[in-house]
Parts: structure tokens; C-alpha cells; sequence
């Protein structure tokens, strides 16, 4: 049973939560996200037995939230559905936090308040918001990152300097820890797409990641300039190509190579290996994701 969530409208940044026993105006009834329905593609032959499944699709996922206003006086119950009124626009994502667990979906119509007087009057209103999440996955709160190769900081204080009969001394202020070929593990039940982002430190041309198996890559045709930024998002729905840089953000994705792929993610271990046409020591790479589930649900 559903018994906390939290519901963020990603246009206007405003919050409501809803629970069994603590919020004290707007209290949780009944909380379901259904579940999602799958398509099996297929084909067969004349007088083939069974069938060919060539993949399966996921449909979208319902959601239904039930609740009830509880108010002091008539004042109150106006002012608190005023907020409701405005919280649910069905041109406006909401985004339902459960436990560690998100999920985005999009109103099916505005607020639906009760008909009768008895669920809907000046000190309590029973109401509904139903909805439709255009991706039916689940999504881990916090986003993984795996550094492809970064440069760690080592000037701290007090410093000390280190010093031979035969060398000057020295001191190390960063130290750069490069790993070409990188794992990226995806602890999620499907495969994601994801953030990769390229870095530079210095003047790179032609930075490229590959997965290690498949061979397919991403590449992009162009020559960077120290401090240079690249953000590639591979997800679903989010497909862009970002570069940024002394702060200005530009549409980079004229600069793709033809024959890249909008990389994923699939399940458990990833082999990547991101590499430059010219001065790969100059590259840092990161890849961020979050892991996803098809059913979250569980006690308290």
C-alpha cells in the first residue's frame, strides 16, 4: 500500500504532498500506477508452427490519485483548491516521488473534485488526478556518474613539499587518471539511455565514444577548445547534442557523425571506449543515467 508521495509540477517548481496520517490539509487516499502493457512484434511463415517474436515494445503507464482536502473553514477550502487548480494542467509534466523512486506523468484533465455534498463541502473535498506517464519506467532519485578519465585534485593544506638529494623541490597539484576502456553498469531492469558528456581540457578534435561489443559509436565532428563542453542525452523523447562554452549553450547537433548511434545502455555491465581523432590526453569524459524499473512497489 501507498502511503507518502510527492508530486512536483516541473513548470511552476511547486510541491504537494500527500499522506496517510501527516499532512495536515491534504491527506492520500488511494495512490495507483497501474500497469504497463507490452506489444510482442512478430511474423511467420505459410505452415510455420509459433511465430517470430522480433522485439517487444512497452506501452504507457495510468496513473490515479485520490485524495482528500481537509480544511477549517469555508476561507480555507477555497484557498487550498485554488492551489489545486493551478497545480494540475494537463499541458504541465508532474513528476510522483515514491520511497527512492520517481515517475513522470502528464495530467488527463484538470482536478476532478467530488459531485456530492457530503465528500464536497466547506471543511472536507474528496478529489481526483488521473494522469498518463509517457515513459512507464521508474527511475532511481539519484542519477549514477562513471568518470571516463578526470583529473584529481592533490594541493591541499598544510602543504608539504616533497624533496631528494638529486631533485628540487616539488609539489603535485592534481593528478590526471586516464582509463580508455570503462564500465558502466546498469543496475536498472531495462536498458536506458544516457548523458554523455565530453570535456576539454585542452584543443581536441574528433572525440568519439565506443561500446566495446556492438561497435557502434558517437562521434562528433568537430575541434574543441580548452574548457569546451559537449553534453550528448541518448534518452528516449530527449535525443540532443549541447556544447558550452565561456558560458554561452548551442545547438551542437549539426556537428554528429553520420554514422553514430544514439548509444544505450543495457542491462549489467557496459564496455565503452571514448577516444579522439587528435589529442585524447586533452579529453575528460563522464556518462551519467538512472537506473529504471517496471514495478516499485512494496511495504512499509
Amino acid at each position: 500500500m501507498v502511503e507518502n508521495i510527492v508530486l512536483l509540477n516541473n513548470a511552476t517548481s511547486a510541491t504537494l504532498e500527500l499522506d496517510k496520517v501527516t499532512t495536515p490539509n491534504y491527506i492520500l487516499d488511494v495512490c495507483t500506477w497501474g500497469e504497463m502493457q507490452s506489444t510482442h512484434h512478430s511474423y511467420k511463415y505459410v505452415n510455420q508452427v509459433g511465430v517470430y517474436v522480433t522485439g517487444t515494445s512497452l506501452g504507457t503507464r495510468p496513473v490515479e490519485i485520490t485524495g482528500w482536502i481537509v480544511a477549517n473553514n469555508e476561507d480555507q477550502m477555497t484557498s487550498l483548491k485554488t492551489f489545486l487548480n493551478r497545480f494540475v494542467n494537463p499541458q504541465q509534466l508532474v513528476t510522483l516521488s515514491y520511497k527512492e523512486y520517481k515517475l513522470d506523468f502528464l495530467p488527463d484533465t484538470s482536478i476532478k473534485y467530488s459531485a456530492t455534498v457530503v465528500e464536497n463541502n466547506e471543511v472536507v473535498c474528496k478529489f481526483k488526478i488521473e494522469g498518463t506517464a509517457p515513459d512507464p519506467l521508474f527511475r532511481i532519485s539519484k542519477e549514477n556518474q562513471v568518470a571516463a578519465a578526470t583529473t584529481r585534485g592533490l594541493f591541499h593544506f598544510p602543504m608539504i613539499l616533497n624533496k631528494t638529494d638529486l631533485d628540487p623541490p616539488r609539489a603535485i597539484f592534481g593528478l590526471r587518471e586516464p582509463s580508455l576502456i570503462i564500465d558502466v553498469y546498469n543496475g536498472g531492469a531495462v536498458g536506458v539511455g544516457m548523458k554523455l558528456v565530453f570535456k576539454a581540457l585542452g584543443t581536441v578534435t574528433g572525440p568519439t565514444f565506443t561500446n566495446v561489443a556492438t561497435q557502434e559509436y558517437f562521434k562528433i565532428n568537430k575541434t574543441l577548445v580548452a574548457g569546451e563542453q559537449i553534453v550528448i542525452n541518448t534518452n528516449i523523447g530527449e535525443k540532443s547534442i549541447k556544447g558550452t562554452l565561456s558560458g554561452v549553450t548551442s545547438n551542437y547537433f549539426k556537428y554528429r557523425d553520420f554514422g553514430s548511434t544514439w548509444l544505450q545502455l543495457g542491462v549489467g555491465d557496459n564496455l565503452f571506449r571514448y577516444d579522439a581523432d587528435v589529442n585524447v590526453d586533452a579529453l575528460e569524459a563522464y556518462v551519467y543515467f538512472y537506473n529504471k524499473y517496471l514495478e516499485v512497489q512494496g511495504c512499509y
